[in-house]
């Protein structure tokens, strides 16, 4: 019996990215930067209560530009988050389904997406 050097199975390397797959993978990775980013969103409403000093610090590093970007970026990541929620629960309504239409529907949550960081950009930065 010979031997075939070929792979077990077929990898991510040879599939086309399609915008379903990549929409699955960023929500994912959206989900886990979200609930990580509670974190430090809740120690800093907590420093409300514990030392006025703190909050202050924290609310300067926060006014900083580089933070102000990073928070734009997280907003981003919630956006996309919550939007694909968003899609997820139409989809349980059998809404939405056919390949004509999800394609569509996803390039509109990616327009809002932008749309509502440059609306909040304009007003953070």
């Amino acid at each position: 019996m010979t031997k075939m050097n070929r792979p077990l199975s077929p990898h991510l390397q040879i599939h086309k990215p399609l915008l379903t797959m990549v929409f699955s993978i960023t929500h994912r990775i959206s989900a886990i930067v979200f609930f990580v980013s509670l974190i430090p969103i809740g120690l800093w409403i907590s420093s409300i209560y514990l030392n006025e000093g703190i909050f202050n610090l924290i609310n300067i590093v926060l006014n900083s530009s580089a933070v102000k970007i990073l928070i734009l970026l997280w907003l981003a990541f919630v956006n996309h988050f919550i939007l694909n929620e968003i899609k997820h629960l139409i989809w349980s309504q059998v809404k939405v389904m056919e390949l004509n239409q999800v394609y569509p529907f996803s390039y509109m949550i990616l327009s809002l997406n932008f749309f509502i960081v440059c609306l909040v950009g304009v007003k953070i930065i």
